[in-house]
């Protein structure tokens, strides 16, 4: 079922299976979200959670394997409608008969779609449900188009960042042929993704998060970029599967809860 939160400068389609945001417009109509093209990726902006990759080995949690699916299994669950509003709602979904087989723990997760101005805030919210301490990784995966206007291309994009020691990255498509490029111990957790001319983009803000990668599929010069804001391994640690050992492992003590935002806007 998809769902349309809305206010008087921006509207937002997002679905139940996933809990998916599939579309940012602004009032004018223009689309930011990538738009699902199987020829280049069928997603636009999955939900990762309790797992972060790709898992080329079984998961092991505490000595024990699991079959933890890519990227973890939030992203393919069915979420109901626990509240809403004009402008924002809020969606949730709790661990179930297969969710346990693979990630052993009780959990209720929540996301939140928020307008605020033209500022969309997304919050991902975990709740340990068991009698343990729950390990788990978290992440966004939001696809934007990039370029985002006619006659432009991805190469006159950059990505800007707040920390002053960290240069622009300027987009190429070989930047992404290993995979995603991540970034490590940011002071400020915010990057724009803007034309190198014209400045015009979207900024993106992540408080909640340690690090963010980037990406766009491998050699297929797709006209869009990924920003995914994780708590998660890093990228040398895709082939290790031991969930504990993953750099920025979150944990939550038995009744916890927490929550991950971040945010995006036009500019």
């Amino acid at each position: 079922m998809q769902i349309t939160i809305k206010n008087t400068q921006a509207t937002v389609v997002c679905q139940t299976l996933g809990a998916e945001l599939l579309s940012y417009q602004t009032a004018s109509g223009k689309e930011y979200m990538w738009q699902k093209d199987p020829a280049y990726w069928a997603k636009t902006s999955p939900v990762l959670f309790p797992y972060i990759g790709a898992v080329p080995a079984p998961v092991n949690i505490h000595g024990k394997d699991y079959d933890m699916p890519r990227h973890g299994f939030v992203k393919d669950a069915d979420f109901q409608v626990k509240e809403q509003g004009d402008d924002y709602v809020v969606l949730m979904t709790a661990a179930t008969d297969y969710t346990l087989s693979v990630f052993p723990y009780d959990f209720t997760f929540t996301v939140t779609f928020r307008l605020d101005g033209p500022a969309l805030h997304v919050s991902y919210g975990v709740a340990n449900k068991g009698t343990e301490e729950m390990p788990f990784l978290i992440g966004g995966h939001p696809a934007f188009f990039c370029p985002m206007e006619e006659g432009e291309q991805f190469t006159e994009y950059m990505l800007h960042f707040e920390d002053e020691n960290v240069e622009d990255l300027h987009l190429q498509y070989p930047l992404f042929d290993n995979d995603a490029v991540l970034y490590e111990n940011l002071t400020h957790r915010t990057v724009k993704l803007i034309h190198q001319t014209t400045k015009k983009g979207i900024r993106f803000d992540f408080p909640d998060y340690l690090s963010v990668a980037f990406w766009t599929p491998i050699k297929k010069d797709a006209p869009f970029l990924c920003i995914e804001p994780w708590c998660g391994g890093t990228m040398d640690q895709v082939p290790n599967t031991h969930l504990l050992e993953k750099k920025y492992v979150q944990y939550l003590a038995a009744g916890q809860s927490k929550e991950y935002a971040f945010s995006f806007a036009p500019c």
